[in-house]
């Protein structure tokens, strides 16, 4: 850290301390503030992530620098019916880990994993937040729990949903700051370059090692960059989230900058051989947003195997990034879902849980059509064509999604919705982590269409509410007139959590117009009809017999004028 830059933190740690306590200040408006002053919020940003949440809150409740990127609502420490433990209120991490390490337990880890969790404790003793860990498999079930009892003792975010969830990014350098619950997002990622320093939280500190292992691994950069790169892309396809690779990294200490664009990742990656962990183990640890940052077990034996295109390596990069998105470990450990404490290789990537919990924090891949002027295009048509819509959702309870559909000729519009989630064991890690309650994931939204024409957006032309929650909704419209179309999905329900559905759109011609009185076909009536049918009616031709009767006389004539009244539909 050079001297300006010392002062800075120093001055930034001075506010910060003076907003804990009562002090009066605020954060620089970016577009007033100086270079100096946007460093040191910047500054200040960053390592508010790295204080305890009371400290945050404190901080936050003040106005201090920084504190724009603390989400209040977020920051309620809840262990109720988390595993078998409560913290109760004045107690220290040091000590709270003696209560953890009952007789059983201490008998069943070593002196590494001892010295990890004396040092995970004695550091957030002092107010450093510590990352979650991803273990290998055949780990200690009572290290994973203990390791996560202790993570939860810094704190806990759960809105009410089943899978566990933490701080979602607030601010990414491309977006800026004030993102929300269900927001589409832009993420960076950066790889720091070898020799940028890892801090302790628990496993041991040292420079980072990862060009220098996975060149050796894998035989160049761009080869296990293109791995990295497949995880992200899998996460972007899954949610709302936009990934952009950051080819720059300046090298600053991890988790000890906000991300910014041309200069490093919001996630940076970084790997070195930990100290305390030894062979297996702890395979990586991740920080919640808004930091993201993650550190690999460098040469770490689980990593050898290079089969189904690094399996290993990717699904560990993919749940410590889960990590990084605000996901902590979920149980029963059955090798179903990514966040599980144990990796495994009977997935590729995240599975429905992970989905869902990621589309719950940053909406699903269509996102951003939440109105009118963002709603998805589903195309233009004639007189047939369809449109499958997988892996979308509602993501709360005020989600609306809006679909555009462009008709050329009338045609038969016809929309199909139906949840898509199933139900499984989901919960809290606990020290066996072999159970957990079951929740049907299908049975959350009561969902509901509607459908507009573009030139009456207050009144729809169609919709439909027939089911209940859980339930499937269709629409089938006639569209006598071309032009755009739009369906909107949302849900009666007053549920504050995601439902995943499929909907399906398919488009059909309708039977052609009957106007038997427009006897040449032009689509209008007007004398030249008139001509057209007396002239039939006196060659005594089919057409004119307007009453079917096989006869030509004053009721044919009679019909003719009846339909010539009445115009074409």
């Amino acid at each position: 850290m050079n001297r300006n830059l010392a002062l800075i933190a120093c001055s930034t740690l001075t506010m910060i301390s003076g907003a804990a306590i009562g002090a009066q200040t605020n954060n620089f408006p970016e577009c007033i503030a100086s270079h100096n002053e946007l460093d040191m919020q910047d500054v200040a940003r960053s390592m508010i992530n790295s204080l305890h949440p009371d400290q945050r809150m404190a901080i936050a409740e003040q106005g201090g620098i920084g504190a724009d990127v603390v989400n209040m609502e977020q920051l309620t420490r809840n262990f109720d019916g988390r595993g078998t433990t409560n913290v109760p209120h004045g107690v220290t991490a040091t000590e709270f880990l003696a209560m953890l390490l009952s007789d059983e337990i201490r008998s069943e880890l070593n002196e590494d994993q001892m010295t990890v969790l004396n040092t995970v404790a004695a550091l957030m003793d002092d107010g450093k937040e510590m990352p979650y860990m991803c273990f290998a498999p055949g780990t200690s079930t009572k290290f994973a729990w203990t390791i996560n009892e202790m993570l939860d003792y810094q704190f806990v975010s759960d809105d009410g949903a089943r899978f566990q969830q933490g701080n979602r990014w607030s601010r990414t350098a491309i977006d800026g700051s004030g993102l929300t619950q269900g927001d589409a997002t832009n993420i960076t990622y950066s790889f720091a370059p070898d020799g940028a320093t890892i801090p302790n939280t628990g496993l041991g500190s040292g420079p980072s090692t990862l060009f220098q292992w996975l060149d050796n691994k894998y035989g160049s950069t761009s080869t296990w960059q293109a791995l990295f790169h497949q995880v992200f892309d899998r996460w972007g396809e899954l949610t709302g989230i936009t990934y952009t690779w950051e080819q720059n990294d300046d090298g600053f200490n991890m988790s000890s900058r906000v991300g910014i664009v041309g200069q490093r990742g919001d996630v940076r990656i970084f790997a070195f051989n930990f100290p305390f962990d030894g062979n297996n183990g702890v395979l990586a640890y991740n920080f919640f947003p808004n930091d993201g940052d993650m550190a690999l077990d460098a040469f770490d034996s689980f990593y050898n195997p290079v089969g189904s295109n690094s399996l290993r390596l990717r699904n560990v990069v993919a749940h410590e990034h889960g990590h990084g998105l605000g996901m902590a470990h979920v149980c029963p450990a059955n090798a179903t879902k990514l966040m599980e404490p144990f990796v495994s290789t009977s997935y590729d990537g995240p599975q429905l849980d992970d989905i869902l919990n990621g589309q719950r924090h940053y909406g699903d891949p269509m996102e951003p059509n939440n109105s009118i002027g963002q709603a998805t295009d589903l195309g233009t048509y004639s007189t047939f064509g369809f449109f499958n819509i997988d892996n979308v959702s509602i993501d709360d309870n005020g989600e609306t999604d809006f679909y555009k559909v462009t008709l050329s000729e009338r045609a038969k519009m016809t929309f199909i919705i139906a949840p898509s989630a199933g139900t499984y064991q989901q919960g809290p890690q606990t020290q066996s982590c072999s159970s957990a309650p079951t929740t049907n994931y299908t049975n959350i939204h009561d969902l509901k269409i509607q459908v507009f024409s573009s030139t009456d957006l207050f009144n729809p032309v169609a919709e439909a509410d027939d089911t209940g929650v859980g339930q499937g909704e269709t629409i089938i419209y006639d569209a006598e007139t071309p032009g755009d179309y739009y369906i909107i999905v949302s849900s009666t329900s007053n549920t504050n959590n995601v439902q995943r559905y499929i909907a399906s759109l398919v488009i059909a011609s309708l039977p052609p117009v009957v106007c038997p009185a427009d006897m040449n076909g032009d689509g209008e009536l007007n004398f030249f009809d008139v001509s057209a049918f007396l002239n039939a009616f006196g060659n005594m031709e089919a057409a004119a017999d307007f009453t079917g009767d096989g006869m030509f006389n004053f009721f044919d004539v009679s019909a003719f004028l009846s339909e010539f009244s009445a115009g074409c539909p």
